[in-house]
């Protein structure tokens, strides 16, 4: 029995990812002019890699014995595999449909897997796939029959197992070449990795990670997590290690023995993270330091806290913000600061006021997007009736989506240009982004 772990993407000029926004995905659109077209095709080029999820499930049926294979399109000869099973997302949804609808024509087997699928079954039902609602890894590492549950509709995803059971990513038999994974902090052989899942944050209204991972924070051990990066790090030469947890450094004690686990074994590694400022402290920044921390992103959103407490976003003072990106500099660790435009309260006044304070920020990378009322969020149900868009894949945070009472989509996207052009051309992000890479 072959099957095929089948990771479809649409054919666009910028990168899509179905790994971030809690697997729903984002398309890095930034905009249509000279400028922003030049950042689509560059980040295309030098930051892409597969879902967490989809590299788990085809582990762990790996590991089991299962003839199993991975690709980013349907190959010519796709009759001859038994089963398939799609990743889902949003931002490339409409895509997986037609091929599902193409796999269903030769009578073929199918499975739906990952948080858009979970959210809403019913479009991949609808067209004959069956949907495993959960995390699909944890699915096939039970004992399940699933040429049986192929005929269900859907199958709920029960289990008693910890992160710590999943086996490494296969990762030599999905990534071709692993120098083509990430680009952005240094020429390095690159792989990500995961050490916990689930975000306890009162943003769970509109964030769309609780959805599949929960807001209980389950963690790896340090140990295992220092054990993937080492056999990789041997196996594959692998120098940079990209942490795709929802909040990395949630938890504080396991944050310091995975970061003193590295040291003690002094492999020599770096590594990237995502948190929230305000987990961050003068110790815990000196100890990642030393660990190999070589870059940290961060969101800051919006300048104006009245925006940001009518959508429910918290986040530290700007005096704090200030203080402690200017910590991680002078420690010549990378930040990489994240904005939203196009809030419900937003104006143009305050999109500008957004797009000032990310130029006085001067970070290393500076990411802007358009906020965004996913399906499936409890925030969704507040405006499904203002939705100006007819597909799922507009969806790609990088677009309007809603009827926003200040300011219509061609404005929105304006000022996403004008964010990507102002923040990056200019003589002092040039030399901040020179000097960070000589001194790191």
């Amino acid at each position: 029995m072959k099957i095929l772990l089948l990771d479809v993407y649409k054919n666009v000029t910028h990168r899509i990812s179905k790994d971030t926004s809690g697997g729903y995905g984002t398309g890095n659109n930034f905009g249509n002019t000279l400028f922003t077209n030049f950042l689509k095709k560059t980040l295309k080029k030098i930051h892409d890699f597969p879902p967490m999820f989809a590299a788990y499930t085809f582990s762990v049926l790996f590991n089991k014995g299962y003839d199993i294979y991975y690709c980013k399109e349907l190959p010519e000869d796709y009759l001859k595999y038994d089963i398939f099973i799609i990743t889902s997302s949003i931002v490339c949804c409409e895509t997986e449909l037609s091929v599902i609808k193409k796999l269903k024509e030769g009578n073929k087997k199918i499975f739906a897997i990952g948080s858009f699928a979970t959210n809403m079954p019913e479009i991949y039902l609808n067209v004959g796939a069956t949907v495993i609602v959960g995390e699909p890894e944890f699915y096939f590492l039970g004992e399940n029959n699933f040429i049986e549950d192929l005929k269900k509709d859907k199958v709920i995803v029960k289990h008693d197992f910890e992160l710590d059971d999943l086996p490494f990513p296969q990762w030599d038999k999905i990534i071709t070449d692993a120098k083509k994974i990430s680009k952005l902090f240094g020429n390095y052989a690159s792989l990500p990795i995961l050490a916990t899942r689930g975000c306890p944050y009162s943003c769970f209204k509109y964030c769309v990670y609780p959805l599949q991972q929960g807001r209980k924070v389950r963690q790896r051990s340090s140990k295992k997590i220092v054990d993937e990066m080492q056999l990789w790090s041997k196996k594959m030469n692998v120098k940079m290690f990209i942490f795709r947890d929802p909040v990395f450094s949630i938890n504080k004690k396991h944050t310091l023995e995975f970061a003193n686990e590295l040291i003690n074994r002094k492999l020599g590694l770096k590594f990237i993270i995502e948190t929230h400022l305000k987990i961050l402290d003068n110790e815990l920044i000196q100890v990642l330091k030393k660990a190999g921390l070589k870059g940290v992103k961060v969101g800051v959103e919006s300048p104006d806290i009245k925006v940001l407490n009518d959508a429910n976003r918290f986040t530290i003072g700007k005096d704090e913000q200030f203080q402690k990106i200017r910590e991680l500099e002078k420690n010549n660790i990378q930040v990489s600061s994240m904005f939203i435009l196009g809030f419900p309260t937003d104006t143009e006044k305050t999109m500008d006021d957004t797009i000032n304070y990310a130029i006085k920020l001067n970070t290393t990378y500076a990411q802007f997007s358009v906020w965004t009322p996913y399906p499936g969020t409890p925030v969704f149900e507040e405006y499904k009736n203002k939705i100006i868009v007819k597909k799922y894949e507009d969806y790609d945070q990088y677009n309007l989506v809603y009827k926003n009472n200040n300011l219509d989509e061609n404005k929105v996207r304006k000022y996403l240009e004008r964010a990507y052009e102002k923040f990056y051309i200019r003589f002092n992000w040039a030399k901040k982004f020179i000097f960070s890479f000589i001194n790191g």
